[in-house]
């Protein structure tokens, strides 16, 4: 029988969302440090650099995806205000991941080296998240295009002005609200 390991998935990640807000080059050896966690620990553990840095991205993907799903898949019209507030809001309540996803740059974190089996996982959310977004777009006869503006692109450039270093205020949420009714008002 196995040692039980001893490595917090959330703390590595933590500090993987900090190289991230630092805007550095992401070291390992700067994420030992940092976790307290030795350098072949990480490696036995994720295989890679580049297994770290992907296995953050999923991880924070997943999260957000969990609460933009229940979002945009919520009764009535406004499932789509609803899911244009994920973004802020998840940005507020889980900022380590959030900075991960609206700061690291994808082709960094999640590059050509990740391990297949995590780019295939992120890939697939990604799908189901843009069905999604397809299906709430035609059950209320909206534009594709203003609600991929409204519901993701707009909430994500709002909270990018904040992200790394300042926290995202609630105050937003309106310019947000603002910015989604406005695309949906366009044919």
């Amino acid at each position: 029988m196995g040692r039980k390991s001893t490595i917090s998935v959330q703390k590595i990640f933590g500090a993987v969302s900090h190289q991230v807000a630092q805007g550095d080059e992401f070291r390992i050896h700067d994420l030992a440090v940092d976790t307290g966690v030795s350098v072949g620990s990480l490696y036995h553990h994720y295989g890679s650099r580049e297994g770290i840095t992907a296995a953050a991205w999923l991880d924070a993907l997943q999260t957000f995806q969990q609460e933009f799903l229940k979002a945009i898949q919520s009764p009535g019209l406004e499932a789509g205000e609803r899911a244009a507030l994920v973004t802020p809001h998840f940005s507020r309540t889980h900022r380590e991941r959030a900075v991960i996803l609206c700061v690291g740059r994808r082709e960094t974190l999640l590059n050509e080296k990740a391990p297949s089996e995590i780019r295939q996982a992120v890939e697939g959310i990604n799908a189901e998240t843009h069905s999604a977004l397809v299906d709430y777009s035609k059950k209320h006869n909206l534009n594709i295009q203003a609600c991929l503006h409204g519901i993701v692109a707009f909430p994500l450039a709002s909270v990018r002005l904040y992200l790394p270093h300042k926290q995202v205020p609630k105050s937003v949420d309106q310019y947000i609200l603002a910015a989604y009714r406005s695309a949906m008002n366009v044919r």
